[in-house]
């Protein structure tokens, strides 16, 4: 028998080129939150944001910032920039951020539905 038990066949689907797991705010738009918007800082870097990679400028990053123990509670995978498709209203803020120059645009997310 070929018993290798330390070795994992299963491995996690791939992200899109372009794109990473969940991580911590970016810093510019972190202390955009905190300094311009006066938000509570200990609520917004517990935030995080799913980022991509535009393909015509590498410098520029369109990023989602959504609440990690939301997604927790509901249950709901968050894996990449593309999974919060499935999940609109898990959204807080969503726009761009240029790596190089540090400007940003930022909008709130909207979930209400016209009656």
């Amino acid at each position: 028998m070929n018993w290798k038990f330390w070795q994992k066949n299963d491995t996690p689907p791939e992200a899109p080129p372009g794109q990473s797991r969940p991580k911590e705010l970016p810093e510019a738009v972190g202390r955009y939150l905190v300094v311009d918007l006066k938000m509570d800082p200990d609520w917004v870097w517990a935030l995080k944001a799913a980022t991509r990679r535009r393909e015509e400028n590498h410098n520029i990053k369109d990023f989602r910032i959504f609440s990690p123990t939301e997604a927790n509670a509901g249950g709901m995978k968050i894996r990449n920039f593309n999974s919060l498709d499935a999940y609109p209203n898990l959204v807080l803020y969503e726009g761009w951020v240029n790596t190089k120059t540090h400007q940003l645009e930022l909008h709130a997310n909207s979930t209400e539905k016209a009656a």
